[in-house]
């Protein structure tokens, strides 16, 4: 990855401009999704976004070490978990605090005294510890010691001299912080979860906000023995642990005393002081080391603060702090970067009582990808909405729900407790509905009224399985836990851009919105304020938005409704409330099954369904919501007051089709093998009763769906704009409307048409439709090879009789 740094503001920061495309620089900016700070003078540090690529560790993962976060051992190494293979690479976007860090004492490994170095070196050989492998595989280099030593002063070397027999061993004394905040009612600390070392090195692993005290100056005569002074709690030779306390906070955080003062306080109870002696250090083998660790708690007071957003509160958004002078393309220069300049990662995980079973959380190294090997198109901004005010009341008495488990009630005691007293509020959903084509209906105001349907809370439940093989069920609001709940605004976002194409939906759609929830407009290819800008002007002057439109009159959503008089008429687009209002209401409930912990247990008395017999759970998640539509429609209040045909419309949704439109749209199937299965489905299950209205808002739902696949619900339909082949897209929304026809017609009339429409409206133009026995074979052939049909059909006219009579 590369970093690019803020301009124009700030001083001290030393970050040269990235040249790499994967970080552009970037105006202060607030942490995305959150209001703009008004604690101004409280602000900790320049606020910049970072942008890199996550490689996921693969199945061939071999563990060499203990748990980092057990070990103290662990946060010296660099690596105590290597990847042999990596599966896939996952692009990240977050805010970024510059801090001072330790770049005051930070120095380029050519500046250090070589003299004293090789003294230095030579003595690490006599006392008998080999360094041929330090700076390697996740050991720190000889440099980096002398450097921690005399420059830094965070720890001591002692023995090792004639009198010592020859024992060498380091001393350091840590502070290290547990900075805790609630978030959504749940207790969660603050984690540095990857490290980006000034080395190149790529470290893994959970570590808290921690710094080593600072000794005194010394010569290389002093403490040459291990003294008793050096275990005591007090250590004369160092700073107080209280001064570094304050100093960890503000070096590696970026935190100010101000900050400190205004928006923390001590947990009292929460300081211990202890000691490990003769620990290995995986960060300098062969050099046992004493550690003197103060621990300390600190809560922050209001996480609804607006000064706290800078530490991603109060969602509990993971952010990122730069130390020093670092720079990710001074990685590659010959001399690199200074030692003790360091980027890190920080999320908020939620904390872990004395008595609760820890995760094994081992250190990883991962490999960083080249910045002049990833591609443009990989850099993206963070775009997800800040979570409703109400969510933390409403979490928060579901997750005492799920600590109690005391609801056992079918088919899911969970959903029953979470959805408990639990009502939709319909007028809210109706006012949606009919001021969606309100030029002054904001997206911020539609997204504030999504708080209609209550069913979007169960996407920030999330379950984790303990390392005991039991279930323990954890709410958060992490990037990753996340997810769910910004997919789902997203479908309701692309949902709003659809039906006011005529206003601003178009650059909704391709484009996104500012900070200040604006849709953007774009007319230069080279528009730093999203991702991919070329891609994204092409969507929007290209698409057949005609098709979206289209397909939104025939599922019934919107209608023309024609007024004036004799000589003259207009006619003007208006929303249909109660489709609409379904639509809404299946979006807010269509994947709430991903969350595992409330799938439903099939009942003696509905078994078989779909395959899953009595006691059951059902895990296919659209199974699941058709199971509970089925039978259970009480436990969804977004569902259950819907009228009984618009109710069928939107159970027709979840149902397996079996259909592949891309055999359709490619015509790679004859009309059988495409729509036999789609036809019983409507015949067997749904006794004829779905009309082409309800198969058009089958494929609303399923566009939707897709538009909102990124959890970027502020950066457009990214989906579509960045990652579909446009093409293919409108290939797509044109064969929407002969798909709908299979509810009335035949298999094969509906394959005819398509395949005259393709045939008729083909670039360049292929003439008259065909008849006789090859008109079927040439139009099918036309649609397969696309861009090539006219070549391939002058093939086909050149073959001969018999291979001619097999196609």
């Amino acid at each position: 990855g590369s970093m690019g740094n803020s301009q124009g503001t700030g001083s001290g920061c030393g970050c040269h401009p990235a040249t790499a495309t994967l970080v552009q620089d970037l105006e202060d900016v607030t942490p995305v999704g959150h209001e703009k700070l008004v604690d101004v003078s409280a602000q900790p540090g320049v606020v910049t976004n970072l942008v890199y690529v996550e490689r996921a560790l693969g199945p061939q993962t071999t563990a060499s070490s203990a748990s980092a976060a057990a070990s103290t051992a662990a946060a010296d190494g660099l690596s105590s978990r290597q990847s042999e293979k990596s599966s896939k690479t996952k692009t990240k976007a977050i805010s970024m605090l510059q801090t001072a860090g330790l770049g005051v004492l930070a120095m380029p490994p050519e500046k250090l005294d070589k003299a004293r170095l090789a003294t230095f070196r030579e003595s690490l050989h006599l006392a008998g510890i080999d360094t041929s492998q330090w700076g390697y595989g996740g050991a720190k280099s000889v440099e980096h010691l002398f450097w921690e030593t005399y420059q830094q002063r965070g720890c001591i070397i002692v023995g090792g001299g004639k009198g010592s027999g020859g024992v060498m061993k380091r001393i350091t004394r840590l502070v290290k912080i547990k900075l805790v905040a609630e978030i959504f009612g749940v207790d969660h600390a603050l984690f540095s979860r990857m490290q980006f070392m000034h080395d190149g090195q790529t470290v893994e692993r959970k570590q808290v906000p921690l710094r080593k005290l600072v000794w005194a100056n010394s010569s290389d005569t002093e403490f040459k023995e291990c003294s008793e002074e050096f275990y005591a709690e007090d250590c004369p030779h160092t700073e107080n642990w209280k001064v570094g306390c304050k100093k960890t906070l503000e070096e590696r955080l970026g935190l100010s005393l101000a900050w400190q003062a205004q928006h923390l306080v001590e947990d009292s109870e929460g300081y211990r002081y202890t000691t490990e002696d003769n620990v290995k250090s995986d960060g300098y083998p062969g050099l046992n080391t004493l550690y003197c660790i103060h621990e300390v708690t600190f809560r922050v007071r209001d996480p609804e603060h607006s000064g706290v957003q800078v530490i991603g509160l109060p969602e509990g958004q993971e952010f990122a702090t730069a130390e020093g002078d670092f720079n990710f393309n001074c990685q590659q220069d010959d001399n690199g970067l200074a030692i003790g300049t360091q980027l890190n990662i920080w999320t908020w995980a939620r904390a872990a009582h004395s008595n609760a079973t820890k995760p094994s959380v081992a250190a990883a190294k991962v490999v960083s990808v080249p910045s002049d090997k990833k591609p443009a198109d990989e850099s993206r901004l963070i775009r997800r909405v800040p979570l409703p005010s109400t969510s933390a009341q409403i979490l928060a008495r579901m997750q005492a729900a799920v600590a109690e488990k005391k609801n056992k009630k079918p088919p899911s005691g969970l959903l029953w407790s979470c959805m408990e007293n639990m009502k939709t509020d319909w007028s809210l959903a109706k006012k949606m509905a009919n001021k969606m084509l309100d030029p002054k209906y904001t997206l911020s105001q539609f997204n504030h009224d999504l708080s209609a349907f209550p069913e979007l809370n169960l996407y920030l439940l999330d379950e984790k399985t303990s390392s005991a093989g039991g279930s323990a069920t954890n709410m958060s609001s992490g990037r990753t836990i996340g997810d769910e709940y910004q997919r789902t605004v997203g479908a309701f976002f692309a949902i709003y851009w659809m039906l006011r194409l005529d206003i601003d939906g178009k650059e909704g759609f391709a484009n996104g919105v500012d900070e200040s929830w604006t849709p953007i407009s774009l007319t230069d290819k080279n528009d730093m304020r999203v991702t991919q800008p070329e891609k994204r002007i092409a969507f929007q002057n290209n698409a057949k938005w005609d098709f979206f439109r289209k397909l939104l009159m025939d599922a019934g959503l919107i209608e023309e409704k024609k007024s004036g008089g004799f000589f003259k008429s207009t006619t003007k687009i208006q929303v249909n409330e109660k489709r609409l209002v379904s639509l809404l209401a299946l979006t807010a409930i269509h994947d709430i099954m991903k969350m595992a912990m409330i799938l439903p247990e099939v009942q003696k008395e509905h078994e078989p369904y779909h395959g899953y017999a009595s006691g059951d759970v059902i895990g296919d998640h659209d199974h699941a919501l058709s199971y509970v539509m089925d039978h259970y429609p009480d436990m969804l209040p977004s569902f259950k007051d819907l009228e009984p045909a618009e109710k069928r419309s939107v159970q027709f949704t979840q149902c397996n089709l079996c259909f592949n439109h891309g055999w359709f749209v490619q015509a790679e199937a004859p009309p059988g093998a495409i729509f036999t299965k789609f036809r019983e489905a409507l015949i067997r299950d749904h006794k004829s009763q779905i009309g082409q209205q309800d198969v058009a808002l089958y494929f609303v739902h399923w566009l939707t769906d897709l538009a909102g696949a990124e959890p970027t619900p502020l950066a457009g339909c990214e989906k579509f704009v960045t990652k579909f082949p446009l093409p293919v897209l409108n290939s797509f929304l044109r064969s929407f409307e002969f798909v709908e026809k299979i509810a009335t017609q035949t298999e094969t009339g509906v394959m005819e048409e398509y395949l005259q429409m393709r045939w008729s409206e083909h670039t360049p133009s292929m003439g008259t439709v065909p008849i006789g026995d090859s008109a079927i074979a040439k139009m099918r052939l036309l649609c397969m090879a696309q861009m090539n049909g006219p070549a391939v059909l002058h093939g086909f006219n050149d073959l001969v009789d018999e291979d001619r009579e097999v196609l």
